[in-house]
């Protein structure tokens, strides 16, 4: 995407106004996106140890009105991520067409089944909504606590060990990968609100697979494998990754028939006490608004962030 991308607006006889989007320098891209990006909201400074809080085939673009940078998004495929704008200007529906134009006329862009905005807050719902944008059921939010010691007893008839992950084809895998999948496919995959035709076990391996790519050493000591000591069944999962540098819940899930006994919780607890004896300042989670981990995260301390559309998309 060398180039920039025009979009010509006069509407009501006002002067006509250049719209475009071009390629952004990382560093000097990621300065503006921690200060205007919705992610401040919540009270996280990013880390300044790591080289960049762009995932790996993410691009920074800025946004210029009259060739002035008033913006800035991150593109990926077919997907728009951390869209901002600086003050004074809002977000303007003309702004996100300017970036779907970009998108469609680039070879990845041609011929997707749809264009998708990841985390839209509600000051940019109705832009989108203006651009063509259609959004999901679902709001979420990310909440976040700073990491404490507790006193970790042994969990009634449970046993609760650290997950383990090997180097697999210059991939990080989890060793219990299948086991682990198979347990998230039967007891956590619809607790978000998705339909069951719509899951599958190659899709919840696959989403596993992405989870462990992001674990580090620390943070596969800090998740969690919980089984009932009688049964020797797998009864509770807590998978932590690293996130925008950050330690963030990825999967938390107990077999329902163990609910309600406080095990989540403590799985939580044993993540934040692993990660405070390693340094780790804090832990995040992102959670579907109205879900018990919402409910459970604010009991433990967590702090929550502003809610967010998780995915809007523009069909044709």
């Amino acid at each position: 995407m060398n180039r920039e991308d025009g979009l010509e607006a006069s509407p009501h006889g006002e002067p006509t106004e250049s719209i475009c989007i071009c390629e952004a320098a990382p560093e000097e891209w990621e300065c503006y996106q921690r200060i205007y990006a919705k992610p401040m909201a919540t009270g996280i400074v990013w880390p300044r140890d790591i080289a960049s809080v762009l995932p790996a085939g993410v691009m920074p673009y800025w946004l210029k009105r009259n060739g002035r940078v008033i913006g800035g998004a991150a593109l990926s495929g077919s997907e728009i991520r951390d869209l901002f704008t600086i003050p004074p200007h809002p977000v303007d529906p003309r702004f996100i067409l300017a970036v779907v134009e970009t998108i469609r006329q680039t070879s990845r862009g041609r011929g997707s089944l749809g264009i998708r905005a990841y985390e839209v807050f509600a000051d940019h719902e109705e832009a989108y909504m203006r651009a063509g944008f259609y959004p999901a059921p679902h709001r979420h939010r990310w909440m976040q606590r700073p990491t404490e010691e507790y006193d970790l007893q042994a969990m009634g008839s449970t046993a609760c060990h650290a997950v383990e992950a090997r180097m697999e084809g210059g991939e990080r895998r989890l060793v219990l990968e299948r086991e682990i999948g198979l347990f998230l496919f039967k007891h956590a995959c619809f607790e978000e609100g998705g339909k069951q035709e719509e899951a599958s076990f190659a899709g919840v391996l696959s989403k596993l697979r992405q989870n462990s790519a992001c674990m580090t050493e620390k943070t596969t000591q800090a998740s969690s494998l919980l089984y009932d000591t009688s049964t020797r069944a797998l009864i509770g999962v807590c998978i932590i990754g690293m996130q925008s540098g950050y330690p963030s819940i990825q999967q938390l899930t107990v077999m329902k028939a163990y609910r309600g006994q406080g095990l989540a919780t403590r799985m939580v607890q044993k993540a934040l006490t692993m990660l405070r004896r390693q340094g780790q300042p804090l832990l995040r989670i992102r959670v579907m608004h109205g879900h018990p981990h919402e409910s459970l995260c604010y009991q433990l301390g967590f702090m929550p962030g502003p809610l967010f559309i998780s995915v809007m998309t523009k069909h044709g």
